[in-house]
């Protein structure tokens, strides 16, 4: 019964038992060999490179700051001098006349340099004294001193150390997109877009991160917001942690720094939701602003630091934060473009039915424009059951057939009476209506829509067939066969949906159109409609590449169901010769 069966050449080749799809190998280094990999992981470690860079470059950084006390004495690590300027009321080699009684009072003061020598182990400052201004100076001439003396093994050690740190969090990263954010790890220019933020942000931090401001900061909370904004909260969570230890790194033993800028950039991430309105990052930047300064007060307070430093450096933090908020939000559009993203702000704008492109169609298509409307209503419902964006969706389904108004008449929707397809041969008819989606996506980017709204225009046939027309073409070859590639010809070329918004879109047109040419409509047939079309577009790989679950199928259907048959109830009719005879159902 298990022996070798020649009509299933599969069982033939059958060699034993077979482990499953899941591997017990933690990192398949074949795929290595991919050329698309490689060079996506080269971008990476590029970019580690260049921050290895950056960090090295900014390596043994000044640790102490005016005012800050200290929970032990500092002590001279190497022996230095200091050259002061100290004035004197005599002019070198007349001393003797300047002590005279003679001498002109008003004769000017003399600079003369004086020199201070310190040994090693030698206490700079004492601990639980605030730092002042002389003693910063001889702190800072102390640091000079000893950064100068160091050997060049120290400074490869420290380099070293600093290149493994920062390749480490960069594997991390690597990792983490690998296993849980394909979308962003197999796309080149995304991963090539991100290293360049990484990259700038860095600099600024180290640039800005100096005495007297220390607004290292504002550029790590912006791009926290703008990789929220752009990707996802859990991505632009572990990069701008990453950040914030690459950051403080190279002074490893002061965690002060490092807490703060965690915590703030946590509350910008976790806090930073959908923009709805440009006051948003501004609200986002305070509230990060707030965990800076409540962060800085209470490391403050742990460490014993003095209630001026504190309250001052909790209030230089918190002006950072908000800082960062009024950038991002002036920077809004910039960041929409150069992500190809769009926030509910813009959405919101492209809502109104005032836009020049929607009010074409209306006048252009009137048919079309309406359709829009109701597929707009059925698939914002069905997004709102599965939790997608529903103001994408309503906004993707305003704009998904404006390519129809360059040639209405061809669309029934637009058509009184005659048809102008009676005269074109099917093939010639495909044609005129798959052209429509590429003239909707031309007209789309003539007029500036956002690259996921032109997606929108481009996914929302997929790769369906032109049933209708190809049918058509099969009747006209009668017996005859057909040729093997006729049903290619009346295809629309794609791509098929890559959203669960432009799916949800693909099967709320679809329901609309087959609903208004249903006699007689009921809601069990409606129903029935609405589920043989969303059988048919999976059984055709159209949802094959969106991300939509058969639960969220399933829900969508039965919420579109329930619109579409609110849009077809039945009314009693009236008597227009005299009162109504009932009222409206």
């Amino acid at each position: 019964m298990l022996g070798s069966n020649p009509k299933s050449p599969r069982l033939a080749g059958w060699t034993g038992r077979r482990r499953s799809s899941r591997s017990d190998v933690l990192f398949d280094f074949s795929r290595l060999l991919n050329r698309a990999v490689a060079i996506r992981l080269g971008v990476v470690a590029a970019v580690a490179a260049v921050v290895t860079g950056l960090v090295v470059d900014n390596a043994n950084p000044f640790p102490y700051r005016l005012g800050q006390t200290l929970p032990r004495d500092v002590r001279s690590r190497v022996a230095f001098v200091v050259l002061n300027e100290v004035e004197t009321t005599h002019r070198a080699g007349h001393a003797e006349a300047a002590a005279s009684p003679e001498a002109d009072p008003a004769t000017p003061p003399v600079v003369v340099p004086a020199v201070e020598r310190y040994t090693a182990g030698f206490v700079v400052q004492r601990r639980d004294q605030p730092i002042s201004r002389e003693k910063l100076s001889l702190l800072y001439a102390e640091h000079k001193a000893h950064a100068a003396g160091l050997t060049a093994f120290q400074r490869w050690g420290r380099g070293v150390g600093l290149g493994l740190v920062v390749f480490l969090l960069a594997a991390t990263v690597a990792v983490y997109c690998a296993r849980f954010q394909p979308q962003i790890a197999r796309n080149t220019p995304v991963v090539a877009g991100v290293g360049l933020l990484v990259v700038a942000t860095l600099v600024l931090t180290f640039c800005l991160n100096r005495a007297p401001w220390f607004a290292g900061l504002v550029p790590l909370t912006v791009t926290a917001m703008v990789l929220t904004i752009a990707y996802n909260p859990p991505f632009a969570l572990l990069l701008s942690l990453c950040l914030a230890v690459t950051a403080s790194v190279n002074d490893a033993s002061e965690a002060r720094p490092l807490l703060t800028t965690m915590c703030g950039l946590a509350t910008a991430v976790l806090t930073m939701r959908q923009v709805r309105s440009r006051s948003r990052p501004v609200e986002v930047g305070v509230l990060a602003g707030a965990a800076f300064a409540l962060m800085s007060i209470a490391v403050g307070l742990v460490t014993e630091q003095r209630l001026r430093f504190v309250f001052a450096d909790a209030g230089r933090n918190l002006l950072w934060g908000t800082l960062a908020g009024f950038i991002v939000a002036g920077c809004l559009p910039l960041v929409e473009r150069a992500f190809g993203i769009v926030t509910d702000v813009t959405l919101q704008e492209l809502a109104d039915n005032s836009h020049p492109l929607l009010q074409e169609l209306r006048l252009r298509a009137p048919g079309t424009y309406n359709h829009s409307l109701t597929v707009a209503m059925l698939a914002e419902a069905g997004a709102e059951a599965v939790g997608a964006n529903p103001l994408l969706v309503r906004v993707g389904c305003y704009f998904h057939d404006v390519g129809k108004m360059l040639k209405p008449d061809f669309f029934v929707e637009n058509q009184s009476g005659c048809n102008r397809h009676d005269q074109l041969e099917p093939s010639l008819s495909s044609l005129v209506i798959i052209a429509h989606v590429k003239d909707g996506v031309a007209l789309a980017e003539r007029y500036g829509l956002p690259r996921p709204v032109v997606d929108f225009v481009r996914q929302h046939h997929g790769t369906t067939l032109v049933e209708y027309f190809y049918r058509e073409a099969l009747r006209l070859h009668g017996d005859g066969r057909p040729p093997d590639d006729l049903e290619a010809g009346f295809r629309y070329p794609g791509p098929k949906p890559q959203t669960r918004e432009a799916a949800l879109l693909m099967l709320a047109d679809a329901a609309e159109s087959a609903g208004r040419a249903v006699p007689g409509p009921t809601a069990s047939s409606l129903t029935r409609l609405v589920r043989e079309l969303a059988m048919k577009r999976l059984l055709d790989g159209q949802f094959d590449e969106c991300g939509l679950t058969l639960r969220e199928l399933k829900l969508a259907e039965e919420v579109m169901c329930r619109c579409l048959i609110a849009v077809h109830h039945n009314r009693i009719r009236y008597d227009c010769s005299g009162p109504a005879i009932g009222k409206a159902a």
